[in-house]
Order: structure tokens, then C-alpha cells, then sequence
């Protein structure tokens, strides 16, 4: 399958599947006023006291300051817990939701993809229940990998710096050659690295809905496929390519609008809004066209490869059988 008629089956799938747009738009609001009713109330709350007794703070010396501040965090001590317990529960709520809907999402591309079936509200709540707790441990998973990479990629970062530093003392030419060297590396390599995380996590998702597999096989079973088939890599990549571009080509779009005298505010306001979906509706197509790649090249790429090599030496070569002369009539007759 080429990149064209992926991207051609992505944009088939989320047409007729369109409801999953509108359900993701409208978890981006949920997750904003979300924010804004939890949070609301305690910082206001903690800023109000905070603003009373800011002004009887800063009256006396320095000493008096500093037992009016130890008495203000007792104050609102309590407060602040509140403040944090609502962070936390936002931040569960959200991470939460986003899987439900996530693997709903998934499901219901899968079951167009393979058999043709719509958006379906019913089937959308039992993918995402059936597939919340695997897609969660493989979303930790995928984070922790993130972290590990800009970990290394900032350490190799520091250290390259370190050395450029070093070399600016003995000549600059020679620090100009590295500086420029180094930069370009370190910024080819985390694109490198992007991509493997990007193909990895996509991937993994693809088998968890796909073949039913945990988290802990979806590891396995992506790095298999990557190994088996790393034209899979380069795919994510031009798929990456379309995708900043033509986000690119929207955000300038809206730098544009806003050029106009006395409505660009206005218009541009209108188009943050459209810009959103936009957004939202361009990571569709590229997401359900890889998951089309995946499945075009063989969901079971690695487990056939596999067995079909075990087979090939299991399977014994015929042997041919001598074929056996029936005694002649002649003889039977005589004896009878």
C-alpha cells in the first residue's frame, strides 16, 4: 500500500465515521472548564485570603513579617491541600477520560477498517472499556520511553556543550565547525529518535486492538514488526512530514486573518475555534491512515514470517512409493 491510498483510507474511515471528531472536539472542552470548575474555587478562595492579609503582612518590622507569614500558612494551609487534592483528581479525571475515549476511538477505526462497520455509541463505550486498562499501561509505557530519550538527548546535549566550550579556548574556527556539527546531529538524532517513539507507540496501540494483545506483548510484538518491517519507520516519517505541513499551512492561514484592520481580532478569534478541529480532524486522517498501513502489511507480519519458517522444516519432503505389481490373472484362474 502506497502513502496515498493509506492517507485515502484515513480520510474514507473518518468521514463516515465522523462522530469521533465531534467526540474529541468535545472532550478538549471538557478538559478546559473541567480545569477552570476544580481549580477555580480554591485559588480563588486562597487568593482572597492571601490579598487580606497580604496588606497586614507588610506592616511592623522584619521580624513581625515573618511571624505574620508563618501564621498566614497556617491560615490557608488547609486551603492549599484542597487546592492540590483538586490537581490531582483533574489530572486522574482527564488522563482517564482521554484513554476511554482513545480506545473507543481505536476500536471503532478497527472494526471499520476490517469490516466495514460505522460509529456506533455502544460499540464505541465497549471498545473503551474493553481496552482502557491495556491502553493505559502502554500510554506509562510510551511516556516513560519520552522521558528517556529527551533524558539521553539532553545529556548528550550538555556534554557536547561542555566540550564546544572547551574548544572555543584553542581556536574558533574549529569551535564554529563543532558548534555547527553537534547542532546538527543532536537535531537529526531526536528527530530519529521521534520517530522510532511515534511509530513505537502507534504501533503498539495498532496490536492492542488489533490481535488483543497486553502491554507487555505489544512491546514485543511492535519490536518484532519494526525489526520485520522498518519501511514502517520512514512511513511515520512522511506521514509527520504532511502533517506539520499542512498544520503549518493553517496556522499562517490565521497569521493572515489577522492582518485585517477592526475584524481580524474578531475573525481571528472565530478561526482558533475552526482551527482546533482542524486540528483535530488532520491527526485523524494521519493516525487511521498508519493504522490502514498496519494492517495493509499484515497486522501478523512478525507471527507469519515466523511460523511460516517453522513450517517450511517441519513440513517432510513426500516419498515416492514403488508401486506394487498385482499378481497376474492367469495364476488365479489356474488355481481355481
Amino acid at each position: 500500500m502506497n502513502i496515498f491510498s493509506s492517507i485515502n483510507e484515513g480520510l474514507k474511515t473518518v468521514h463516515k465515521n465522523y462522530q469521533i471528531l465531534f467526540i474529541h472536539f468535545a472532550f478538549l472542552f471538557v478538559a478546559f472548564f473541567s480545569l477552570f470548575f476544580i481549580l477555580s474555587i480554591p485559588l480563588g478562595v486562597l487568593f482572597v485570603i492571601f490579598g487580606i492579609d497580604l496588606t497586614d503582612i507588610l506592616k511592623g518590622s522584619f521580624i513581625e513579617i515573618i511571624i505574620s507569614s508563618i501564621n498566614l500558612l497556617k491560615k490557608f494551609l488547609i486551603i492549599a491541600v484542597v487546592f492540590l487534592l483538586s490537581l490531582v483528581i483533574y489530572i486522574i479525571f482527564v488522563i482517564s477520560l482521554w484513554i476511554y475515549i482513545f480506545s473507543g476511538t481505536l476500536g471503532i477505526v478497527y472494526q471499520y477498517l476490517e469490516r466495514g462497520i460505522i460509529f456506533n455509541l455502544k460499540d464505541f463505550h465497549h471498545y473503551g472499556k474493553k481496552f482502557f486498562w491495556k491502553i493505559g499501561a502502554y500510554s506509562i509505557f510510551s511516556a516513560l520511553l519520552f522521558f528517556s530519550f529527551t533524558f539521553i538527548l539532553g545529556l548528550i546535549s550538555d556534554l557536547s556543550s561542555s566540550f564546544i566550550e572547551l574548544l572555543r579556548q584553542y581556536s574558533h574556527s574549529v569551535y564554529i565547525f563543532f558548534s555547527v556539527f553537534f547542532y546538527l546531529t543532536i537535531l537529526i538524532s531526536a528527530l530519529i529518535a521521534f520517530i522510532i517513539w511515534i511509530s513505537f507507540t502507534l504501533i503498539g496501540y495498532y496490536g492492542i486492538v488489533a490481535k488483543n494483545l497486553t502491554a507487555l506483548q505489544a512491546i514485543k510484538e511492535t519490536k518484532k514488526y519494526i525489526l520485520l518491517n522498518p519501511n514502517s519507520l520512514f512511513r511515520a516519517f512522511l506521514l509527520f512530514v504532511i502533517y506539520v505541513l499542512t498544520g503549518g499551512f493553517i496556522l499562517s492561514i490565521g497569521s493572515i486573518i489577522a492582518i485585517i484592520p477592526t475584524v481580524g481580532a474578531l475573525l481571528v478569534a472565530v478561526y482558533q475555534f475552526l482551527t482546533q478541529f482542524a486540528h483535530i480532524y488532520i491527526t485523524m486522517v494521519i493516525f487511521t491512515a498508519y493504522f490502514a498501513y498496519y494492517l495493509q502489511t499484515g497486522g501478523d507480519f512478525s507471527q507469519e514470517a515466523t511460523q511460516g519458517s517453522d513450517t517450511y522444516q517441519e513440513v517432510p519432503l513426500p516419498q515416492q512409493v514403488p508401486p506394487q505389481e498385482s499378481p497376474p490373472q492367469e495364476s488365479q484362474n489356474q488355481k481355481t
